[in-house]
């Protein structure tokens, strides 16, 4: 590995320098000829890498369809890594353009250079299996994945698939196995403690969603599934209040909750808590 990287330093730095060197010495001029053929060489040899570094800061910024264009650019070279042609696929996806999505994980799969890029890809595939409605063949592809390559984000799609499925017992035993894996992930927290609610077990879901909404999660789905705990603890106010940050977070395709839903929510509980306080006021 230190000798690959020797190498690649001596190619990509050393023996540049020692040619422009000599052309200094040789002509001023050529000197800097020299420097800016080495800089366009460097920038056409890095483009790729370029273009994706874009899309990344794009998407951080949550700027998708300009993230989309980057990555798309990056996707297209030949020097393309599966992860970059995976982050183009999952841009798709989040945007809704599930067909193109699919292609793009397809193609992936099949340019894989090992069995960790094509799971990578494999396991994003699954969600687009899922949001076509195709649920038990997402969960059985993700368990296929996650057998031999093991991922938060992949425990993460696996533990909240496996409770929408509806066998609690199975979906326990996922987002258990999840949680020891990695116990600090907030989308973890969510799919366990919402789980714990759906079996009764409300001191397990209040524990558990009591420490997610103190790392103040980003995804509604958090402060919805809280939400809906609290209503069937009979606290109507505070649930109120999670629905209320839930419309405040960002939603995408990806969401499991709709911004839709979770306003009815609000507004039914809204409306059930202004009749209560005006009957209160008349009594």
């Amino acid at each position: 590995m230190l000798k690959k990287l020797l190498l690649k330093m001596i190619l990509y730095f050393g023996l540049p320098v020692i040619g422009i060197i000599i052309l200094f010495n040789t002509n001023v001029y050529l000197g800097v000829l020299g420097i800016i053929i080495y800089i366009i060489a460097l920038v056409l040899v890095n483009l790729t890498s370029i273009y994706s570094f874009k899309g990344q800061i794009e998407y951080q910024k949550e700027n998708l369809e300009e993230a989309k264009k980057w990555y798309e650019k990056a996707s297209k070279s030949k020097k393309a890594k599966t992860v970059v042609i995976v982050n183009y696929g999952f841009i798709l996806f989040k945007t809704g353009k599930l067909e193109e999505a699919e292609k793009v994980f397809l193609s992936a799969m099949e340019s894989s250079k090992s069995s960790d890029d094509k799971n990578m890809a494999k396991s994003n595939l699954a969600l687009v299996l899922w949001k076509k409605g195709e649920l038990d063949n997402a969960i059985s592809m993700l368990k296929e994945v996650i057998s031999e390559y093991k991922t938060t984000s992949i425990y993460g799609s696996l533990g909240y698939l496996s409770i929408e499925k509806g066998d609690l017992d199975e979906a326990l035993e996922i987002n258990l196995e999840a949680y020891d894996y990695n116990p600090d992930n907030t989308v973890i927290q969510d799919n366990l403690a919402h789980l714990y609610h759906l079996r009764g077990e409300m001191d397990k879901a209040e524990e558990l969603f009591e420490k997610l909404i103190k790392s103040e999660p980003y995804f509604p789905e958090a402060y919805y599934d809280y939400g809906l705990y609290l209503e069937d603890c009979g606290k109507a106010e505070e649930a109120a209040e999670m629905y209320k940050k839930a419309l405040s977070t960002k939603f995408n395709y990806n969401s499991t909750v709709s911004k839709e839903k979770v306003q009815e929510r609000y507004d039914k509980i809204s409306n059930n808590l202004k009749i209560s306080n005006n009957l209160g006021d008349k009594q």
